[in-house]
């Protein structure tokens, strides 16, 4: 499948992001010190230099500063799936590997001393 879709996106002039997350199963794997079950996949992805974001290796790293049971982190973030505040931390860990990713950036990152805010790099069908 994912060698379908780099095909895919290649073909069409896209781009590809896969954004990783199973905090119910691999993120407890990881911090339980187990092998994650999807390390094949994850093994796959990194060989072949696909563009990726695993949220449950940044989860990890953060339980990692606190000094709480994994069910007192769990209930931090979520209720099933995520509470405002997992929202929240998901946008900002998230943010620098889309911003990096899109190009044109968006105005607010773009580092140009003459910003203006121009859609020709957004909608190149109207220009």
């Amino acid at each position: 499948i994912l060698e379908q879709a780099g095909k895919f996106v290649e073909k069409n002039g896209k781009k590809l992001l896969l954004v990783h997350f199973d905090p119910y199963k691999v993120l407890r794997q990881m911090i339980n010190g187990e092998t994650r079950y999807d390390k094949e996949v994850i093994d796959f992805i990194r060989q072949n230099n696909y563009n990726y974001f695993d949220m449950n290796e940044v989860h990890h790293k953060d339980f990692l500063q606190f000094n709480l049971s994994l069910d007192d982190y769990m209930k931090r973030y979520f209720i099933g799936h995520y509470r405002p505040n997992g929202n929240h931390f998901f946008a900002f860990a998230i943010k620098d590997k889309i911003i990096n990713w899109l190009d044109p950036k968006p105005v607010t990152y773009q580092t140009d001393d003459n910003i203006q805010i121009r859609f020709k790099g957004y909608l190149p069908d109207y220009y």
